[in-house]
C-alpha cells in the first residue's frame, strides 16, 4: 500500500495543481514511478495507491504508465481514495489512510502488508526486507537508515538492541540518540513498514477508537507496537531522498547531474518505468551543454545548457543561458534568456531577453523565492 495522499504543503506552488507523488521528476519520471518501480522489480505484483489530495495527474500517469496487469495475471494497481466506508472524512493522517482500507486488507487476506510512502526516490529490493522479517519471524520490520546525528531531528529515531529489535522509538528528537560503535550517527525510520497482516489490522483498530492520537505511524503506531510486540529494524544503506521539501527536490534532481549519481538509472536489471509521451527525438543546433539532461522533443538552437535538466518538449531560443535549473514539459524560453537556479513548471513561457536568477529586486516582482534562493515560475506563468 502506497500513500499517495499528502497535499504536500512544503513544496508549493510545484503541488498547487498536482498530488506530491505526481511532481515531475528528472524530466523524464514522476516521484511515484521510484516506489512503484521497486515494488515490480522486488516481484510484488498487488498494490494499492491510497489516493487523495489533487490526485487527477497522478490517476493519469497511472493509467498511461502502469496500466500493465492483465487481469487473469493475478496482478494489479489499483487506487484506493477514501471511500467513506468508516465516516465521511478524508484520511486523516497515514494510519488512518490504511485503517480506512482494512476492507480492502481482509478481502485479499495477505500473509503482510507493506506500507511505502509516494514520495521517496531510493531504489530498493523490498525482497531483502521480506527475508530479514521471515528469519526475525518478525511482527513489524522498520525500514531504517543511518543519518548524520545533527539530521537526526528531521526524521523518527529508533535505538535497537543487538538483534536489531527496536526498544525505542523518538518522533523527531532535539537530541537523537546515537548509533553504536559510530557516535555521529543515529538511525532514521523510512517511513516504510512490513507488518504481519493481524498485527497490523489489530493495531488500526486501537488507534482508531484513540480520540487523542493524531493516527500516524510514526507518532502513535509504533511506538505501542514497540511495547507488546516483535519489532525489528532492516538497516538501508543506498541513496534514500524524502522530497519534502523545494530545496530536498531541487538538491535531488542536481545530485542526478553529478559524474556520480546515487544510483544508476541505467541498469538493465533494475529499470525505473515510466510513462513516456509521444515526442520525436531532441533536435540541437549550434548550442553547448554541460552535465545536463535533455528529454525527447526539445529544440535547443544556439543555446548554453549547463547542470539543468530539460523535460521533453521544451524549446530554448539563440543565445539563451540555462545554468543549475530544472524546466519542466511544454515550456518555452526565448531569446538571450538567462535562468540560473530556476524551476520553470509546465507550459510556461519565458520571452525574449527575460533573465531570472540574478537580481533578488527584479525576480521579487515575478517570483518568490524558496528554500536556498531557488525561485520557482508557476505553471502556465506568461508574463503580462
Amino acid at each position: 500500500m502506497i500513500l499517495s495522499g499528502g497535499k504536500g504543503e512544503r513544496l508549493y506552488p510545484l503541488t498547487k495543481d498536482r498530488a506530491k507523488p505526481s511532481v515531475p521528476f528528472l524530466g523524464a519520471y514522476r516521484i511515484i514511478d521510484f516506489s512503484l518501480s521497486n515494488c515490480l522489480n522486488s516481484g510484488l505484483r498487488k498494490i494499492a495507491l491510497l489516493t487523495q489530495y489533487k490526485s487527477l495527474s497522478l490517476e493519469r500517469h497511472i493509467l498511461f504508465g502502469w496500466n500493465i496487469f492483465h487481469p487473469e495475471s493475478r496482478g494489479s494497481i489499483i487506487s484506493l481514495p477514501a471511500q467513506g466506508r468508516v465516516g465521511d472524512r478524508w484520511y486523516e493522517g497515514t494510519a488512518d489512510a490504511v485503517f480506512q482500507n482494512i476492507y480492502s486488507i481482509q478481502q485479499e487476506n495477505p500473509e503482510a502488508v507493506l506500507v511505502l510512502s509516494g514520495d521517496h526516490v531510493y531504489k530498493a529490493d523490498y525482497g531483502r526486507m521480506i527475508r530479514f522479517y521471515l528469519e526475525k519471524n518478525a511482527d513489524v520490520v522498520v525500514l531504517t537508515k543511518p543519518v548524520p546525528r545533527q539530521e537526526g531531528r528531521r526524521f523518527g529515531i529508533v535505538r535497537v538492541d543487538e538483534e536489531r529489535r527496536i526498544t525505542e522509538f523518538f518522533e523527531k528528537p532535539k537530541n537523537p540518540p546515537a548509533l553504536l560503535p559510530d557516535p555521529d550517527q543515529t538511525l532514521a525510520s523510512m517511513g516504510i513498514y512490513l507488518f504481519k497482516t493481524p498485527i497490523l489490522i489489530r493495531a488500526l483498530m486501537l488507534d482508531a477508537k484513540n480520540a487523542k492520537s493524531s493516527h500516524d505511524f510514526g507518532k502513535d503506531v509504533l511506538p505501542r507496537l514497540i511495547e507488546d510486540d516483535k519489532v525489528y529494524a532492516y538497516l538501508f544503506e543506498g541513496y534514500w531522498e524524502d522530497i519534502g521539501t523545494i530545496d530536498a527536490y531541487w538538491k535531488s534532481n542536481m545530485a542526478f547531474l553529478s559524474g556520480a549519481p546515487p544510483f544508476d538509472l541505467s541498469d538493465a536489471s533494475w529499470p525505473i518505468r515510466t510513462y513516456q509521451g509521444q515526442y520525436p527525438p531532441a533536435f540541437i543546433d549550434k548550442s553547448s551543454f554541460g552535465n545536463s539532461i535533455i528529454g525527447p522533443g526539445c529544440r535547443i538552437s544556439g543555446a548554453s545548457i549547463r547542470n539543468s535538466i530539460l523535460s521533453p518538449d521544451v524549446r530554448v531560443g539563440r543565445q539563451a543561458e540555462v545554468l543549475d535549473s530544472i524546466v519542466f514539459e511544454g515550456v518555452r524560453i526565448g531569446k538571450n534568456v538567462k535562468l540560473k537556479k530556476v524551476i520553470v513548471d509546465k507550459n510556461s513561457v519565458i520571452p525574449d531577453d527575460f533573465v531570472i536568477g540574478y537580481d533578488e529586486q527584479h525576480d521579487g516582482r515575478y517570483f518568490k523565492f524558496y528554500g536556498e534562493g531557488i525561485r520557482i515560475v508557476p505553471k502556465n506563468w506568461r508574463l503580462e
